[in-house]
């Protein structure tokens, strides 16, 4: 696979985890705003702590990835 086809798998992914994350988010925003129909104008700080959950998520699991991959070390 060359290195133009390499970005363009990339950028293939990017979009469709993008499109998923969207949806993933309005999904969200329903479901709270069904539960507390008040916040409905707070959609930006909804977005906010959504986002920041899914980023604390992700680095768990990137801490977690690395401990495995580098148990191998630490264990010398």
């Amino acid at each position: 696979m060359s290195a133009i086809d390499k970005i363009k798998e990339g950028e293939k992914m990017v979009e469709e985890k993008t499109e998923e994350l969207i949806y993933e988010f309005h999904a969200h925003y329903q479901e709270y705003i069904e539960l507390r129909p008040e916040d409905k104008d707070r959609k930006d700080e909804i977005f906010q702590a959504w986002a920041i959950q899914k980023i604390a998520g992700i680095q768990i699991s990137i801490l977690e990835l690395a401990k495995k991959f580098n148990s191998h070390i630490n264990n010398h």
